[in-house]
């Protein structure tokens, strides 16, 4: 039976989700408070976590920071439940790494269909071979965002790069992400920048697509530290005709 740690301050709020998710064949274990939430994953790691951000301890978003950030736990889907619901507060919960953001009072239908969508992230991070796009857009776009939060949670948890290398590549996809969006926004009119990853056993592969100017730019300057970063990877090729950018990293 899958588990659902929930985490919750309420004792009426975290048993009437708990309530909810038993309807869906999950057990439910509870904490209330950031720590206590901490302790239990370390002890063992639940199938789905719901979390608030309004705890009593600690941020939420720190503790979706931390559970994102580490190898063991970065796969959990992640669901923010909170009654903060400003884009603000859904686009931040997505930058700290969570899947979903559900917004209080919520409805057993919502409930269902975060399980329903935690389930298909599951199973996407279990295939041999994983791919998909994240759009380069709006840094305020929760689609984008989510997106490309999801890709850096693969790249850290499906290969085996460490955590500090995991955590560079991450953070040259994040430096090419805000060049191109720099680089849309002087350049108005043009369609958003679209990043395609697919994940082997192998292998990395990330292609940019449209508009690949910003990477034209950027060869002019190779002491820029998002040049020499491209250095990690085995293979860069720049495809004019096609407009792409690929950068390939092996470790097998």
């Amino acid at each position: 039976m899958p588990t659902a740690l929930i985490v919750e301050d309420e004792p009426e709020a975290n048993k009437l989700l708990g309530m909810l998710i038993k309807l869906r064949g999950y057990r439910s274990a509870s904490a209330f408070n950031g720590r206590e939430a901490q302790e239990q994953l370390g002890r063992h790691q639940p199938d789905v976590l719901f979390l608030d951000l309004m705890l009593p301890d600690l941020s939420g978003y720190d503790v979706c920071r931390a559970v994102k950030a580490a190898k063991a736990t970065c796969l959990i889907p992640l669901i923010i439940v909170s009654a903060r619901i400003a884009q603000r507060n859904r686009i931040d919960s997505y930058l700290a790494g969570a899947d979903e953001f559900v917004a209080k009072p919520y409805t057993p239908d919502q409930i269902f269909e975060a399980l329903k969508y935690a389930e298909a992230l599951r199973e996407q991070a279990d295939r041999e071979r994983i791919e998909g796009t994240a759009r380069l857009a709006d840094p305020d776009d929760e689609a984008s965002v989510r997106e490309v939060a999801r890709l850096r949670s693969l790249i850290l948890g499906r290969t085996p790069l460490d955590q500090e290398e995991a955590g560079r590549v991450n953070a040259l996809i994040a430096q090419a992400e805000d060049r191109i969006v720099a680089w849309s926004d002087a350049h108005p009119g043009g369609a958003p920048g679209t990043l395609h990853y697919e994940l082997s056993a192998d292998r990395l592969v990330l292609t940019f697509r449209e508009p690949i100017a910003w990477f034209e730019e950027l060869q002019r300057t190779p002491d820029d530290p998002l040049f020499a970063g491209l250095e990690r990877f085995q293979e860069v090729s720049l495809d004019r005709r096609e407009g792409r950018l690929t950068l390939i990293k092996q470790w097998a």
